[in-house]
Parts: structure tokens; sequence; C-alpha cells
């Protein structure tokens, strides 16, 4: 029995494919089950909303009276409150000084959350009442994105880059960069008095800024500077006083030196060529080392203080936005409160329904 099994070639064999239409009917079911549940999610949002809609419409009536004496109280507040004032100015910090920067804006800012009005008349010399007048400083990086990616292609440049590449990306080095890291930074003042705030500048950029570490760093820069300067304008004499040489001897050259026969007419004449190249090189050092001048004597004018202010305090602009205020707050919070009230309502007496409907049902 078996041979012939065996020698039957028409004999069928067990299939292992899988039935096509059995596998597009089974994905088939998985989406129509998907869609259907996408359709209940809509159905029961669309029903909440129109449930809200139907209860909005019963109690309009008290939504209208409760947003208008909310509108009415919120602009009651808003006329009695001191109009808040703010500007801004940007600072260029030389000599590692930011951190001290830092600290001091934050010490003035605790100054101004308590309302040290002494202490804060005291630094920045002006009274009282006006010092009373102060609500905050704050201070910040002007960085913009261009200025972090400059930043950052900085760091892969001066960075071992086969030892940070592919653990440091612009994300990561976006996220751990500190505020110090940075020289050009926005100091804001907000105050109730608009003209105060110019008057703080000064104090600001001036007093307590330079400690022991920022002043040496000053000295050894400047003196540094100088110098440079010094041996410039020696190298400068020395060039001068060679070109001159240059010059008488190319005066000196004999007039005749047509009237010399072929050999000694080139050589003369190679000669003269190459005292005009070499004062002509001169030339070119001179003007190098003269640039070279002017450029540490503008790195002198920039690092002669130790904040630069690239924009001053203008008088403080009053700041609006509808947003804060409580013509916009109080009728929001008063509404959703409402609103939240009647839903709990509703809530209440469908479940209280429910439970009847239960008990009679039993």
């Amino acid at each position: 029995m078996s041979e012939n099994v065996q020698n039957n070639p028409e004999a069928p064999k067990p299939s292992t494919e899988i039935d096509l239409r059995e596998l597009f009917r089974m994905i088939g079911a998985v989406f129509s089950k998907l869609f259907k549940f996408i359709r209940d999610i809509f159905l029961l949002v669309f029903d909440l909303i129109i449930k809200v809609l139907i209860i909005m419409r019963v109690h309009v009536l008290k939504f209208a009276i409760v947003g208008f004496l909310s509108v009415i109280v919120g602009w009651f507040i808003d006329s009695r409150q001191e109009p808040i004032y703010a500007s801004g100015m940007y600072i260029e910090a030389n000599y590692d000084s930011t951190r001290q920067l830092y600290s001091n804006i934050r010490y003035y800012n605790g100054l101004a959350e308590d309302a040290d009005s002494t202490k804060l008349a005291e630094i920045f010399d002006i009274t009282k009442d006006q010092a009373g007048t102060l609500l905050g400083f704050f201070i910040e990086p002007d960085v913009t994105e261009n200025g972090m990616l400059n930043a950052y292609n900085d760091f892969m440049k001066k960075t071992d880059t086969t030892f940070v590449l592919g653990e440091i990306d612009f994300k990561k080095f976006r996220t751990n960069t500190s505020p110090l890291d940075f020289n050009t930074h926005q100091i804001s003042v907000l105050s109730f008095d608009k003209e105060i705030i110019p008057v703080l500048q000064e104090p600001l950029v001036k007093k307590n800024i330079e400690n022991n570490y920022i002043k040496r760093q000053k000295e050894i820069n400047l003196r540094n500077l100088e110098q440079t300067e010094q041996t410039l304008k020696s190298q400068l004499v020395k060039i001068d006083t060679l070109g001159e040489v240059y010059k008488e001897l190319l005066r000196e050259q004999p007039k005749d030196d047509k009237t010399r026969a072929g050999s000694g007419t080139y050589i003369q004449l190679a000669a003269n060529n190459d005292k005009k190249t070499k004062e002509i090189e001169l030339l070119r050092i001179n003007e190098e080392i003269s640039n070279k001048i002017l450029e540490i004597n503008y790195k002198k004018e920039l690092n002669s203080e130790i904040i630069n202010v690239l924009s001053g305090f203008s008088p403080g602009a009053e700041i609006k936005s509808f947003y804060d205020s409580f013509l916009f707050r109080i009728p929001v919070i008063t509404i959703s409160l409402l609103l939240m009230f009647i839903l709990l309502r509703e809530l209440n007496t469908y479940l209280n329904t429910y439970e009847e409907n239960k008990r009679l049902n039993a």
C-alpha cells in the first residue's frame, strides 16, 4: 500500500502557501474596526459638543449676565491699575564680566521683588520714592538662531572633532549652552515710572562690576596692547629710516649711467631695480604695521570699559497685553466656573435619573 502511494506521481502534497484572499480579508477586518473606532470617537465628541451647546442655549441668559458683569468688574480693576513701563538696553561684556553682571542683576531683581527701596536708592543714587517704582530687573543673552549656529561652528573648530563628533550635535550643544558663554546681552527694567529707567543705565554697567579678577584682566590686557603698539611704532620708525636710506642711495647714483658701456650699464640698472623693489617692499610692510597700530587702537578703545553699551535705555514704554488684563481674565474665569457648575448639576441629574431607572427595572 505504501509503495503505491510512493509510486503515484499525482498524490496531493500539503500546501504551505498562505491564502492571499484570507490575508486580505483579515487586513480588511482590521481596517474596518479601526475606522469604526475613529468614527465612534468623532461621534462621541460631536455629541458632547451638541450637549454643551444645548446647555448653553438653555442657560444663555445666565452666561450673558455673568459675562456682562465680569467685563465691568475687569474694566474697573484695570482702570485702577497703575501702568507698568519697560525698557531694555544691549551691552557687550568684556574680561569675563558676564558672571558678575548676572549676579548683580539677580540681586537687584531680588531687592525690587522685596520692595527694598532703601537699598535700591543707595545703589542707583536715586530717591526712595523713585526706587519704590522699580518692579524688576532682567537679563538674557542676545543671540539669534544664526548666532547659535556660529557659536556651534566655532566650538566644533576649537574642539577635537574626532572625540565629539557624534557625541555633541547642535541640539545637545544648544541645550547645554549657558547664557554666560555669550558676550552680548539684553538688560530690561520694569517700573511704574518711565522716566527713571534711563537714569539706571550708568550704575548698571559701572557699579559693582569691577572686582579684583576683572580689574587684573583689564590691566594686563591694556598693558599688553600698549606694549604691542610701542613695539610696532618702533618698527615703523626703523622702516621709515631704512626707506630714507634707500631713497638716498637712489639719488646718489651717477648721472652718467647711460655713458657706461654694455655690461656695466646692465649691472647698474639691475642694482637700481633691486633698490626700487626693496623700497616697494618697505612701503608694503609700513602699511601693514600702520594697519596693525590702527587695529590695536580700536581694541584699546573697545576694551577701555568693562561693559560696552551698544544701545542704551530709552524712556520706558507702557506694557499692554489684552490677555494679561483683568478685562480678559475675569470673564474667562467666571464663565468657565459657571459652565462647570451647570455641567456638574446636569451630571448629578443624569446620575439620579439613571439610579432611579435602575431601581425601577430591578
